[in-house]
């Protein structure tokens, strides 16, 4: 898979803010660790990983002044787990910004992302936006996001990305590298000892 890259950042453009599709990421995550787990309702531990994996795309770019990271994801569960579910969220330094499922559909997700997006965008309030995301419905949204003059990265896994995002990307990332080290396996065990029963 081609990596599309626009190394050389302009040394004014610091200001990062993240867009996380949390339903996305959650479900290509565990067919990538063969894990089947609900991205409904997952184990702490899978957005454990996920947080970790988001950090890992940008952590050595240190001239990066984060300002906000927004996590968009739909969830089947009572109010107990929403508000147990957005603590934790908050907890690892994510906006959460969830939509209930009815009737097993979730809806609003990719809405809300790209309202928040272009909003950011047109009120310049980030110099590059980092999309987690592999659906090609968000290719007409980088495109226009871009209009606005902000750096655009993205980051996904080739299962499950759309043949032509990496192309509309300044700075494209694939998340599968980054579960060939060791380090995952320590997550992938508390993923598999939070939903045995």
């Amino acid at each position: 898979m081609a990596q599309y890259h626009s190394e050389n950042l302009a040394p004014h453009y610091k200001r990062l803010m993240v867009f996380v599709d949390g339903s996305n990421l959650l479900i290509e995550m565990s067919r990538i660790i063969s894990i089947p787990f609900r991205a409904e309702k997952p184990p702490f531990a899978a957005i454990d990983l996920a947080h970790r994996i988001v950090n890992n795309v940008y952590k050595n770019v240190k001239e990066f002044v984060k300002i906000r990271r927004y996590w968009f994801s739909s969830y089947k569960a009572d109010d107990k787990y929403y508000n147990k579910l957005c603590k934790y969220l908050r907890m690892l330094d994510f906006e959460p910004v969830l939509f209930k499922q009815r009737n097993g559909k979730e809806k609003g997700v990719d809405i809300a992302l790209t309202m928040e997006m272009l909003i950011n965008a047109f009120n310049q309030n980030f110099d590059v936006g980092l999309l987690i995301a592999g659906d090609d419905d968000y290719f007409g949204l980088i495109n226009e996001v871009k209009r606005y003059g902000p750096i655009i990265m993205g980051a996904f896994f080739e299962n499950g990305l759309s043949e032509r995002l990496p192309m509309a990307f300044d700075n494209f990332h694939n998340l599968d590298k980054y579960f060939n080290d060791d380090s995952c396996n320590e997550y992938i065990q508390r993923i598999k000892n939070q939903i045995s029963p």
